[in-house]
């Protein structure tokens, strides 16, 4: 698909390849975690069956404008709410979805054994 000029003609021949997404400001870019992970069983589960559970995800990277004294790392496991925007970023490992969040929507940070 092309993108097109005013006068009908090609703006763009093609767009490059997208290398990596990045999260901006004070966003940052999460890797969600399925309800099987979550759940820690192999029953097999369709992702949109409701656990009860808060949704969990990994933080891959933090935005330059996140505050120091927020407590935030990257790698650390968090439970968030609310929406995140939703990206196809190539260096996702897996089946594993990423998503751009406010720092607002994390409820907690899970301390992992």
């Amino acid at each position: 698909m092309a993108i097109l000029n005013a006068d009908g003609s090609e703006a763009v021949v093609k767009l490059p390849k997208v290398a990596g997404v990045h999260p901006f400001g004070s966003k940052i870019l999460i890797e969600c975690l399925g309800t099987k992970e979550i759940m820690g069983t192999d029953l097999v589960l369709n992702e949109d069956v409701q656990t009860g559970d808060a949704p969990q995800a990994y933080i891959v990277e933090l935005g330059p404008n996140v505050p120091e004294d927020a407590g935030l790392s990257v790698g650390q496991r968090i439970y968030w709410e609310g929406k995140g925007m939703g990206i196809e970023d190539p260096r996702v490992n897996g089946d594993r979805v990423r998503a751009i969040l406010e720092i607002h929507n994390i409820r907690a940070i899970i301390e992992e054994e």
